[in-house]
């Protein structure tokens, strides 16, 4: 007892003298010590050598762990002796109390906010903003971002290598290159008009490749409104021959796979903004003939060789409708169909062949089964268009310096020409040529070189760097714009050397902590995942921004801006794990109903749900339990909700006893926390603590061993849990996880709701049959066995039935939910999380939200107006 005395007041040699500190040893102990001396070692903690070092994170991190556990009541355990409560208050005050001054210590001396690089989201979002460049793509060429807390935004994180510099450095020149100017004049605006059935390949000569086998091998048929054309046929040299009555749509039952690329790789289009449309409709097939559908269709833009997606539109049953979306498109080289614009019809299944004959090739017309079939009468490609000339690039790099033609007599060096892909013999031509041939040569025009390159570097540090710049910062990139010029570079050249050197360096790359203008980026990332517009940096210059009404003021317009949409991506993305959507398959067999319209569904549905919540400042209470959703078609039919038609997203009320609503039980979460075979609850309750309580999991020990899913179906997950919690180490975790992951095995794999888990091997019934389905022209595969048993009980003692229980429960208590959330955003705004000492402002921010019913809005701006926010 004296030796352990001795040890806790060495310990606590920093926190107040006299009783209270008696009281902090004694409490050990008499409660603890048993468990965690030297001896025993449970858990591996020895209160006996643990000490107190304030310059060991561990040591701290592990006497707060303590608190905590003392606080939450798990320590000491149930089984043993329960502390009086006002000595487990004495106890946790003076702790508390102690550990707030060491932290605050800490804060005071290293700062809040640490000094860390762009992601490559930021870099990405940050480029084209700063160049005005809204097209740009680097993102995927760059090295994955670590994570820590869940987030890419910590600096323990984002390490740097000379393979990043490799990288970043020639994300910079395609950057300058995509911002060097073009024309010298506006563009035309083109115009592309194309039928599917259309001869456009080789002057004219031939229809497009994939068209042509389609209607060969009669997976496409020619269309009169609802009725079949019989006269449309696939004639020699890839040619389509069609007597009357002539097709007026060309009906397609096939989604996007290896062998069917829809290519519009006889129109040719500039980098630039443009206008894709589409005429087309929905019809139904009902294994022999067209029919009538209430279904509506979908049909999916994209550029198939860079696996790029520029949107999906509704396509509405029966009757045409003209639908059209707004994209930037990259000029491609037209080397190959698959470097072309091309569409796909999303909202078929991937049926094909259609029992086609080895020896003639062809098959039947249509699918053997009912089938969903996307009409198309014509496709459109006009732009591209600008919304200012000179264009945004042009002024970001040379201000108002004139752009002409050039020629040898121009009297100055010849500069490098912005790169166009080189086409191929079959590359679509405009008036510019194939591979851009017949561009003109044009150039920046500079009077006073020696005035205009120091003004114009001077400009875009300023912009740059996030903050203003004097003589000396700008002196190192004068110097290499003057070495470039002396060793012969054109005027734009030249400066674009120095711009490529000032985008890869620490001003360039880093985020700091301190200052107003730091204050400013700090936001900007936050809410706009890029950089400070002119509005934020006059605001920190004048150092009107730190005040409370203008912060707040910012927030709001930034909130309101189309940029917003970057956070509500970026944030939803790492909180809710919706990066990791691709990580994993949905097994063919097993979920063949799984398809790329679903998946862009889901992730629409939570973007769209956050961003409801946070205009409308809806409470928390909404993460657990909601009465409404945010669907669209194949939402609701995957969910079962009736009523639902049309791609596009909209908020629909929920019947009171549906399972739905709320981040919890939506399809993208459900998919994120499964593989693509089994469900676990041990990764669902993982996720539903740490994501949306707060609750971080203790790391399984190292002889915890795995569970590996049972696809035979011969035993529930639930039967492994229980075999795997006989460890007494892995049951203690378990206990909490396990609860919130069995209500939501009552959602698969791909967030079906289901009562049976599926297992391999088709049903013994007739493929077609109710109990055998045709799913993409072919029976399933897998057939129901055992029952889910959703069941469970919370660490509390609160028994639930299922998943409406346990979501009426949790979201009785929208104070954890918010706590957590508040944690989460201070994590992603700032890159470090809450730390002791700070807990007390984090229910300061609650007791302000706690009247608007932690609305979502009213928590973030409480958040900005923190000094976990705002202080460096």
């Amino acid at each position: 007892m004296l030796r352990l005395l001795g040890a806790m007041m060495m310990a606590f040699s920093g926190a107040p003298a006299g009783a209270a500190l008696r009281d902090v040893s004694l409490f050990l102990e008499k409660h603890c010590v048993e468990c965690h001396d030297a001896e025993t070692k449970k858990g591996g903690l020895d209160l006996v050598a643990l000490g107190r070092n304030p310059e060991s994170a561990n040591t701290f991190a592990r006497w707060v762990k303590i608190h905590d556990r003392v606080q939450d009541g798990e320590m000491p355990p149930a089984k043993q002796p329960r502390p009086e409560a006002k000595d487990a208050a004495a106890f946790l005050g003076t702790l508390a109390g102690d550990l707030t001054v060491m932290d605050a210590a800490r804060l005071q001396h290293e700062g809040r906010v640490p000094v860390r690089r762009l992601n490559r989201v930021e870099f990405e979002n940050t480029l084209r903003d700063l160049l005005g460049v809204p097209g740009l793509k680097v993102l995927n060429d760059l090295p994955a971002d670590g994570k820590s807390h869940g987030f890419d935004r910590t600096a323990d994180a984002l390490q740097f290598s000379f393979v990043h510099m490799d990288k970043y450095l020639a994300a910079v020149d395609r950057a300058l290159d995509m911002a060097t100017p073009n024309f010298v004049e506006r563009p035309p605006v083109f115009k592309y008009r194309y039928s599917p059935f259309q001869n456009t390949r080789r002057e004219g000569k031939e229809c497009n490749l994939m068209i042509h086998v389609s209607v060969q091998q009669r997976t496409c048929i020619g269309l009169v409104g609802l009725g079949r054309d019989p006269t449309l046929k696939a004639a020699d040299g890839y040619r389509l021959k069609d007597d009357e009555p002539k097709s007026t749509a060309l009906g397609f039952f096939r989604h996007e796979d290896a062998d069917c690329y829809w290519a519009l790789d006889a129109f040719p289009v500039l980098s630039g903004w443009h206008k894709l449309r589409v005429s087309g409709y929905s019809f139904g097939w009902d294994k022999e003939k067209v029919v009538p559908t209430e279904r509506h269709g979908a049909l999916a833009w994209g550029k198939n060789i860079t696996s790029e997606h520029y949107g999906t539109v509704d396509l509405p049953p029966n009757k045409a409708g003209v639908r059209e979306i707004s994209v930037w498109t990259e000029r491609g080289g037209g080397s190959t169909g698959r470097d072309a614009i091309g569409v796909n019809p999303a909202s078929c299944e991937k049926i094909r062949d259609f029992g086609v004959n080895r020896e003639t090739g062809l098959g039947t017309f249509g699918p053997p089964c009912d089938a969903q079939g996307v009409a198309i009468e014509w496709f459109e490609i006009e732009g591209p268009f600008h919304d200012q000339w000179p264009p945004t690039s042009q002024l970001a790099l040379f201000d108002d310096l004139p752009v002409k033609d050039w020629t040898k007599d121009s009297g100055v060096p010849k500069p490098a020409q912005q790169t166009w892909p080189r086409g191929g013999p079959e590359g679509a031509k405009d008036i510019y040529g194939g591979d851009g041939d017949k561009r003109p040569v044009v150039h920046v025009v500079s009077a006073e070189p020696e005035k205009d390159g120091p003004r114009l570097l001077a400009n875009f540090l300023r912009r740059a760097f996030r903050h203003p710049v004097v003589e000396a910062d700008v002196t190192p990139y004068a110097e290499i714009f003057s070495a470039r010029m002396k060793a012969g570079d054109h005027f734009q050249d030249a400066l674009k050397a120095a711009y490529r050197a000032a985008l890869v360096s620490p001003d360039f790359f880093l985020l700091r902590g301190s200052g107003p203008h730091a204050l400013a980026a700090r936001l900007s990332y936050f809410l706009w995942v890029g950089p400070p517009d002119d509005t934020l940096n006059k605001l920190a210059d004048s150092g009107e921004l730190s005040k409370p009404e203008v912060l707040r003021g910012q927030s709001e317009r930034m909130l309101a801006d189309s940029k917003a949409a970057r956070f509500i991506e970026s944030f939803t993305g790492q909180w809710l794990k919706l990066r990791d959507i691709d990580a994993t398959q949905p097994d063919k067999g097993l979920y063949p109903e799984y398809m790329p319209w679903l998946q862009e569904s889901l992730l629409a549905e939570t973007r769209a749900f956050f961003s409801e919540l946070l205009t409308q400042d809806l409470g928390v209470m909404h993460f657990v339990k909601s009465d409404f959703a945010m669907l669209n078609e194949p939402l609701a039919r995957h969910y079962g909700i009736e009523g639902v038609r049309g791609f596009d997203l909209r908020r629909v009320s929920l019947p009171p006893d549906s399972p739905r609503g709320g981040f919890l039980t939506q399809g993208s979460v459900l998919k994120v926390t499964a593989n693509g075979t089994s469900t676990s609850p041990v990764v669902r309750g993982a996720f539903v603590m740490e994501h949306l309580l707060g609750i971080v999991p203790t790391p399984p020990p190292a002889d915890a061993g795995t569970i590996e899913p049972d696809t035979r179906g011969t035993t529930t997950i639930r039967e492994q849990l229980e075999k795997h919690k006989r460890n007494a180490s892995c049951a203690t975790c378990h206990v909490k996880m396990d609860p919130y992951g069995f209500a939501l095995e009552s959602f698969d794999v791909i967030g079906k709701s289901r009562d049976r888990y599926r297992v391999g091997g088709a049903p013994n019934a007739p493929t077609g049959s109710a109990e055998r389905p045709f799913i993409h022209g072919n029976g399933i595969a897998y057939h129901f066995d055992k029952p889910v048993d959703c069941t469970g009980q919370l660490p509390d003692g609160r028994p639930f039935a299922d998943v409406r229980e346990l979501r009426t429960m949790l979201a009785a208590n929208e104070e954890t939910i918010a706590r957590a959330f508040v944690g989460h955003l201070v994590t992603y705004a700032t890159g470090t999380g809450i730390s002791f000492s700070e807990r007390a402002e984090v229910e300061r921010i609650l007791q302000s939200a706690k009247a608007k019913k932690y609305g979502v809005r009213t928590l973030l701006l409480e958040t900005i107006a923190s000094p976990l926010f705002t202080k460096p």
